[in-house]
């Protein structure tokens, strides 16, 4: 930034508009600021003292950047609630991998799209649906809108499921113990400070319980409850199958040909089925 040069001058962050200026003097003490004169009639040869940052682009080149603030600011324009805009960023980080699109933890819930057609694969949606309106091409990346952010992470949640819930019947187990139990929190300084079971459920229902609803709801909450209803299943039939493992080996050194043909019938019976193992505490 030279003094003479004329700068397309923006007179605050939420400001649609710029200005021309010529700059007059370039401070050198901090904070840094540039000494302006704004040229048109309005301004009547006003100077100002004003950050560099507010100086965004030479006036000369300020047309395509305009036109992508502008549709910068149209993907921007959705205000979903908090709690929302943290679900979005959770799914993201359990399920859809940072090289091919990430949330941008912003107020407005957008979202960049590095890789249009892995991700498309990823969530078995099309990639126009990707690009819809008003999504914008930034150097070769889609940022999108709250409403493509929503659509992918709802998709994400129903087609990917089970991580989510492990998660969420985590959180859940753990509560119990600590409703029983108490639990203790560590502050910044290091100080420990005991929770009785009370305050353990009311801080659960304040901080923790809204986000693990949201979670339901994108999963489907039908789905959620199927869900929950085969992993119990599995875990009891890996249960199941453990104890009929161990009363073979228990019948093996007297009843060898028996235990043989028995274990090819339970091997038989639970051929393409993922049990899974009890929930540790």
């Amino acid at each position: 930034m030279r003094v003479g040069e004329t700068w397309a001058y923006r007179t605050g962050r939420e400001s649609s508009f710029f200005h021309e200026a010529v700059v007059l003097a370039v401070g050198d003490k901090r904070p840094l600021r540039v000494r302006i004169e704004l040229l048109a009639d309005e301004w009547q040869g006003e100077r100002r003292w004003v950050p560099p940052a507010r100086l965004e682009v030479l006036w000369e080149d300020r047309h395509e950047y305009i036109e992508f603030d502008r549709r910068l600011r149209a993907v921007q324009a959705w205000t979903p609630e908090r709690l929302e805009r943290r679900t979005a960023e959770h799914v993201f980080i359990k399920l859809i991998p940072l090289e091919i699109a990430e949330f941008n933890a912003d107020v407005g819930g957008t979202s960049v799209i590095h890789d249009v057609p892995a991700t498309a694969r990823l969530l078995g949606l099309s990639q126009d649906e990707l690009r819809a309106d008003p999504a914008v091409l930034h150097d070769g990346e889609l940022i999108v809108p709250w409403p493509t952010t929503e659509l992918m992470v709802r998709t994400a949640a129903t087609k990917f499921p089970d991580k989510l819930l492990t998660e969420i019947e985590a959180e859940e187990r753990k509560l119990n113990e600590d409703m029983l139990n108490g639990t203790v929190l560590t502050d910044l300084e290091g100080n420990d400070h005991h929770l009785g079971p009370v305050e353990v459920r009311a801080m659960f229902e304040k901080h923790r319980r809204p986000h693990l609803d949201k979670l339901r709801e994108w999963i489907g909450v039908e789905r959620a409850t199927d869900m929950l209803e085969r992993r119990e299943l599995l875990i009891r039939l890996g249960q199941a199958a453990s104890v009929a493992g161990r009363a073979l080996d228990a019948l093996e050194p007297s009843q060898k040909r028996i235990v043989a043909k028995l274990r090819g019938e339970l091997a038989a019976a639970l051929d393409g089925v993922n049990t899974l193992p009890p929930s540790s505490p």
